[in-house]
């Protein structure tokens, strides 16, 4: 940038340029939108955004991984700083170097980066969403016998659950919120996800991994328009209707139930749908498939056996004398199958 050049515009300007040149290096399928994202930094006509030699190159791109252990995470952060730049620069009147830019760059800018946003996101939660596996367990301060939510779900998870889900529909959200945070650290903590039931402005202030909904909840379209792009979305379902059209809407993972009879979590007015629709709706799922409802140690082993990539179980871990040892045991019948 020339010394000429307005201090805060030359500032903005060369960040804009290191977050491209970052995306470049760690952006590069679709190679279409490779190409892109380099053609936007190509299209600056300013000497900071010229080629790189080999050596130059080969250094950035070293120095880069150096940043961090999770390039997609740092990747979606330079998006989010990409744009933020771009909305600065758009703002800034009367100045020449901007105006060089006015011309179609800031619109181009923007589509690229909801492109480059969608591909890097949906990365990051399919391997989230590869994480929906083995004994998913939810935990209802209405579901505890009297004990601290906390310490059952640390029970939970030192047993071996590997997604732990808060339901709370008793309690005003200020007073959630921090327990909700202490959880997702305790997932943290177990390598385990966490997800929030229902409220999606609370799985975003408490950073949880995902948010679940009912049939009844906020429709998953609406629902992304207020969760981070990263964060995945769950849908309960009871048949084979509700969870296609929740896959077409984008869901995630589909939970499906209740798959035995039971009386927890709201479901005890629900026909039973038995294993045999596991069985049906994993033969056209994409997503993983939850199976929910009655599920304990003396059938868990049909749910599996039917198809389930994962078992969410409520009472049988949450009402028992020891959590930990029960979702122990659980986990263990998992494996075994």
């Amino acid at each position: 940038m020339g010394p000429e050049m307005n201090p805060f515009v030359s500032s903005h300007l060369k960040a804009m340029i290191e977050d491209i040149r970052l995306l470049e290096a760690f952006v590069t399928q679709p190679l279409g939108l490779f190409s892109d994202i380099k053609m936007l930094r190509e299209s600056l006509t300013f000497p900071e955004a010229a080629d790189l030699s080999r050596d130059e190159l080969r250094e950035r791109r070293t120095a880069y991984a150096a940043l961090t252990d999770d390039a997609q995470a740092l990747a979606l952060d330079a998006i989010a700083s990409l744009g933020k730049s771009i909305d600065i620069l758009e703002a800034v009147r009367d100045d020449a170097d901007v105006a060089r830019l006015r011309d179609g760059w800031f619109s181009q800018g923007r589509r690229v980066l909801v492109r480059a946003s969608a591909q890097v996101a949906g990365e990051i939660r399919a391997k989230l969403t590869a994480g929906i596996r083995g004994i998913y367990v939810i935990v209802d301060p209405e579901a505890m016998k009297g004990r601290d939510v906390v310490e059952v779900a640390g029970a939970t998870l030192k047993g071996g659950a590997s997604v732990l889900q808060l339901r709370d529909k008793s309690r005003d959200k200020g007073e959630v919120l921090p327990v909700a945070r202490e959880l997702r650290s305790l997932c943290d903590e177990h390598g385990a996800l966490f997800i929030f039931n229902d409220d999606a402005d609370l799985a975003v202030a408490c950073g949880a991994h995902g948010l679940h909904v009912g049939q009844t909840d906020l429709p998953i379209g609406e629902a992304r328009r207020v969760l981070a792009p990263n964060q995945i979305v769950g849908k309960s379902n009871s048949g084979i209707e509700e969870a296609m059209a929740s896959q077409s809407d984008g869901a995630d993972y589909l939970a499906v139930g209740a798959v035995y009879s039971t009386t927890t979590m709201g479901k005890s007015g629900r026909t039973a749908v038995g294993p045999e629709m596991i069985s049906k709706v994993k033969e056209l799922a994409q997503q993983p498939v939850v199976a929910i409802g009655g599920i304990n140690e003396t059938n868990i082993v049909d749910v599996v056996r039917a198809g389930a990539d994962c078992v969410c179980v409520v009472s049988a871990i949450t009402y028992a004398d020891d959590p930990e040892a029960a979702t122990s045991r659980l986990a263990e019948a998992i494996q075994n199958v």
